[in-house]
Order: C-alpha cells, then sequence, then structure tokens
C-alpha cells in the first residue's frame, strides 16, 4: 500500500432522496478527519464516445490508500456506510497515480 495520494471514483445511482441527503450531510466529518476530500461531483455530464452514463459522478481524493481503508472500516463511517447503502446503489473504484 502506497503513502501517495489516491482516488476515489463513484457511479451513483440514488434510491432513496432522503436518506442521500442525510448521508451526504453526515458523512462529511468522519471523511474529513481521515483526511478525505470531495473534489469534484457532477449529475450534468455527456457521453461523448462510449455508453458510460452515471447519473452522478463522485470523485474523492486521500492522502493515502491507507487513510482511506481506515476511514472505509471505521466505526465513525460505519452508521453512514450502512445508510449509503441504502440510499444508492454505487460503482466505486480507487484509483492510484500511474509512475511518470
Amino acid at each position: 500500500m502506497s503513502n501517495e495520494a489516491i482516488y476515489v471514483l463513484m457511479d451513483v445511482t440514488i434510491k432513496d432522496k432522503m436518506k442521500f441527503l442525510e448521508y451526504v450531510e453526515g458523512h462529511k466529518p468522519s471523511m474529513q478527519q481521515y483526511g478525505g476530500k470531495l473534489l469534484f461531483r457532477s449529475n450534468d455530464m455527456e457521453a461523448i464516445e462510449g455508453t458510460w452514463s452515471p447519473k452522478l459522478f463522485v470523485v474523492h481524493e486521500w492522502p493515502s490508500e491507507r487513510a482511506f481503508r481506515e476511514w472505509d472500516a471505521s466505526r465513525e463511517y460505519e452508521p453512514w456506510k450502512k445508510l449509503r447503502k441504502e440510499a444508492v446503489e454505487m460503482n466505486m473504484i480507487l484509483a492510484r497515480r500511474m509512475p511518470d
């Protein structure tokens, strides 16, 4: 596991808007506690090539893979993770920067 910054890319489909809004506000303090940052989110996208068409696209930056994994498994995030699973369907990938 590298100590370099990593990015978590999420393709989100909202199932329950009220639960989703509660999750969005509620999980922020735990994310910040572990060094995570919201870099980007958009629900206004256009496919230029191919058929990929996320409803909502979100990008987080984390100081390291370890920080992300510790947050994802943390007690602080546990109730929010459960709520997230009720509120959305999601594809999530962890992206590591390629060496130059």
